[in-house]
């Protein structure tokens, strides 16, 4: 039943047979089957074009050593568990949805184990058309415009890591708690992302992305527009900033009188603003009185240059006040609109609450949206030297500038660090696996590194690389607790108790076993109940 639920088959078959029959009609049509593996999360699309690729079916020990295994389990942990509704790894995600199955091949010789593709799915999968490949190439010219951009440097990072992870969105387009917690410290500037919802800057920025077409929802899931995302991280940085701008200004979607704090708006279904009026209206006049006037019909298409003082935001709001105080209900009316106070419940109407509704929806446009649009809000640490930098241990460190570069970075690398001047990136087999379901071999990310760093890759780098293509991962570095008993024949001992066993300890000498971290005071109590005391040796500082 784990197929049909995930694959949403109504089954009414009685018998096993029936049932298997039913699925198997229901998943290999065409439609289903293409929207069932576009639903995949990134780790299991990428385990199953690798078995595709390799026409359907490769060794059990290899595929499961890049993907993860099957844990295993009787009916009665089937049942208690239902591993199918959250799957240890990508070969489980395959697994519990049918993608794929396990026999003996005995046409070599010796019986092997392989995980295979079902032919007649094989066929449909491998005939499938595959949407156009981003390009993975350097970039045709270096930004000239060092200026540091917090707005900038989180649109980046927010299309890197749409690209790179499954992210969950919610009825209203929201981002998941999960993926918001795990982007936050990646951002220069976090405000709005963690929380029972998405708010302040970050939806803001969220928003503009869908606002310009760069991301859409399929299926509960946030996918990326490649082509444009590609010509707007190729485009010069005051483009960059005009184009992210320019969405907001003209954008109706986006109500900010709706995001001011303090004020909660009722009934909405039988007054209206109009945002972007407003919106203009507020940017207009706060240009016209900062030139003294100057120019004051120019038209708004570029964000401030440069943000100006805080404290002056009252003086022009005084300003508004005495010079154009209708600008957001030009029919004079201050009785249409149900607006409250969200802390005392009071409706704010009249003109006599002017200050309490326009005079904070100013504020919130001037001290928000416009502010984190303004391009010298940020005052950064000089580009590090050289601007990209990758290291024998495989870290790839990049300035902040390098905006294109970065995007393609983090294709290939995973994210460790966003530091004042430059954010780290480290290459390992996870990352490069997520870079061959794109497309991109090591000999092209290679390529790449070197093109743009100016220089040759440290040559330990280089082999390493070269050789993870030809045969995948063949360490892990994991984090474990050492147990060592004073002989083997005590260790036999404690081995010999079921609650030692269940704690699944790892034999590495007679005398030793490794324990994971979180088993530590479990073994602890195993151990005492068992008659023995253990000491917890203090580790070297040193």
């Amino acid at each position: 039943m784990a197929i049909a639920d995930l694959w949403d088959v109504p089954v009414e078959a009685t018998s096993a047979h029936d049932m298997a029959g039913t699925l198997a009609l229901y998943m290999l049509q065409r439609e289903r089957l293409t929207a069932a593996r576009a639903s995949l999360p990134p780790d299991a699309r990428s385990a199953l074009d690798a078995l595709v690729a390799a026409r359907g079916r490769m060794p059990a020990a290899a595929f499961e050593r890049r993907f993860g295994g099957i844990r295993p389990m009787g009916p009665g942990r089937l049942e208690r568990e239902r591993p199918w509704q959250s799957p240890a790894n990508a070969t489980e995600q395959l697994w519990y949805r049918g993608f794929i199955f396990r026999a003996f091949d005995r046409l070599s010789g010796a019986p092997t184990e392989v995980v295979f593709v079902p032919g007649d799915m094989l066929a449909l999968l491998g005939a499938e058309p595959h949407a156009p490949q981003e390009e993975f190439a350097v970039s045709p010219a270096r930004p000239s415009d060092l200026r540091p951009s917090k707005c900038l440097d989180d649109v980046v990072t927010l299309l890197c890591f749409i690209r790179n992870h499954e992210v969950r969105t919610k009825a209203g387009g929201g981002w998941d708690a999960a993926s918001r917690q795990t982007v936050a410290p990646m951002l220069r500037d976090p405000d709005g992302a963690i929380g029972n919802d998405p708010n302040g800057r970050f939806a803001f920025l969220t928003h503009l992305l869908a606002r310009l077409g760069w991301t859409r929802t399929e299926q509960g899931r946030l996918r990326l527009a490649p082509q444009p995302v590609a010509r707007w991280l190729q485009s010069a940085p005051e483009a960059q900033r005009n184009a992210l701008f320019n969405a907001w200004l003209n954008d109706p979607e986006w109500n900010d009188l709706a995001h001011v704090d303090g004020l909660a708006l009722e009934m909405t279904h039988t007054w209206s603003s109009d945002p972007v009026r407003t919106r203009q209206g507020i940017v207009r006049l706060w240009e016209r009185w900062r030139s003294a006037g100057e120019d004051a019909t120019r038209p708004i298409s570029t964000p401030p240059s440069r943000f100006p003082d805080p404290s002056l935001i009252s003086a022009f709001v005084t300003y508004v006040h005495e010079h154009d105080p209708d600008f957001a209900r030009p029919d004079g009316r201050y009785d249409t609109w149900h607006v409250r106070d969200a802390r005392t419940g009071q409706f704010l109407h009249g003109f006599e609450h002017w200050e309490r509704v326009e005079g904070a929806l100013i504020r919130y446009i001037i001290e928000k949206p416009l502010r984190w649009l303004s391009d010298l809000d940020d005052a950064g640490a000089d580009p590090p030297t050289p601007p990209f930098q990758v290291t024998a241990d495989g870290r790839i460190i990049i300035a902040r500038h390098l905006r294109y570069e970065r995007f393609q970075v983090a294709r290939v690398a995973d994210w460790i660090e966003t530091r004042a001047d430059a954010y780290a990136y480290r290459l390992s087999p996870r990352s490069l696996e997520r870079a061959r379901a794109q497309g991109i071999r090591a000999g092209r990310v290679i390529e790449f590194l070197e093109q743009t760093g100016g220089q040759a890759l440290p040559a330990g780098l280089k082999r390493a690389l070269l050789r993870w293509e030809e045969r995948g991962a063949e360490l892990s570095l994991e984090t474990t607790v050492i147990l060592r008993a004073q002989d083997g024949a005590t260790m036999d001992a404690l081995l010999r108790l079921p609650q030692m066993r269940r704690l699944g300890v790892e034999r590495l000498a007679p005398n030793c076993v490794a324990i994971r971290p979180r088993d530590v005071d479990a073994a602890r109590t195993v151990i005492i109940e068992s008659g023995l005391l253990v000491d917890a040796a203090q580790a070297s500082s040193r």
